[in-house]
């Protein structure tokens, strides 16, 4: 670590920085599974595979080790040592230009992130607010080590900031269940159509698929996903379909008949929303498959 007071991020392998960063990434992942788990996914998926849960357990500690790391040089001691610089020779306060210089470098990340599609204020505010409590941290490890006359070793900063990270992950565990039993998040439910509401042209976004459901039972497909784990293909064809509503997570399905053509189609399930009406079928491994969705077209 350190002498008390001079500028940097605490020590020369940043101990303090990369720990609180890895503790903060860690809670964050514990309360996304949560919510995860908790939550109702509107398609019906599982929200992991226990292989993929164990692999989880393995490998994330030194993932998160990792990540403590590259954050530590890609913003904690860049934003500290510009901010001890700038503070000295503007005599402002320290604390203000070490958050000025967090947003600054929180912009130029997130401005790389927009370049590659991703949106520029939602990136903005997550990598800033990811750079506030190391700072903090180690603003409290040179305060402290002032006020007792010695730095910390690096045991001892283990010896705090462990501890201190089972605590945040404690509370973010208690955070996302209140919001999971208030209903905030995961109260996802299914619409529950009639079958007059179900005629019409039904599209994928990418514009490969189409089914146009007739109100006399006729069904037009072309480009329809079907199969199974192993092997999806394509149907094109004209046959029937029927609705049949449903309870619980399932509140309708609609079959179809498709003669003559080698494309066997299971049931697809209604979803979406009231306004935004869809038909989702699963595809592929349920641990890891894919869904494909056909969503309701507006009349002209």
């Amino acid at each position: 670590m350190r002498e008390p007071g001079t500028p940097g991020a605490v020590a020369p392998d940043g101990t303090v920085a990369m720990l609180v960063c890895a503790a903060q990434s860690g809670a964050l992942l514990v309360g996304y599974l949560q919510v995860q788990f908790g939550r109702t996914d509107e398609y019906g998926r599982e929200p992991a595979s226990s292989l993929g849960l164990l692999c989880l357990i393995v490998l994330g500690p030194p993932l998160l080790l990792f990540l403590g790391t590259v954050h530590t040089f890609l913003m904690t001691v860049p934003a500290d040592l510009a901010g001890h610089a700038v503070a000295r020779r503007t005599n402002g306060v320290l604390w203000q230009w070490q958050g000025g210089c967090v947003a600054a470098l929180g912009a130029v990340y997130a401005a790389a992130l927009a370049a590659a599609g991703a949106p520029f204020l939602y990136s903005w505010a997550w990598i800033s607010g990811s750079g506030v409590l190391p700072l903090l941290a180690v603003a409290w490890f040179h305060g402290a080590a002032r006020k007792r006359g010695r730095p910390y070793s690096r045991g001892e900063v283990w010896f705090r900031v462990l501890p201190a990270g089972f605590l945040l992950t404690v509370a973010v565990m208690v955070a996302c269940g209140a919001a999971l039993g208030t209903g905030a998040v995961g109260a996802y439910e299914a619409p529950r159509p009639t079958g007059e509401a179900m005629p019409g042209v039904w599209a994928s976004e990418d514009g490969r698929a189409e089914v146009r459901l007739h109100a006399d039972g006729r069904a037009v497909l072309s480009g329809v996903p079907y199969g199974d784990w192993e092997e999806e293909g394509r149907c094109d064809g004209t046959g029937t379909w029927s609705y049949a509503s449903g309870s619980g997570a399932v509140r309708g399905t609609v079959d179809f008949d498709v003669p003559g053509a080698d494309c066997p189609i299971g049931p697809w399930t209604v979803g979406g929303t009231t306004e935004r009406l869809e038909l989702y079928s699963l595809f592929g491994d349920p641990d890891g498959g894919a869904v494909r969705i056909l969503v309701r077209q507006e009349s002209d």
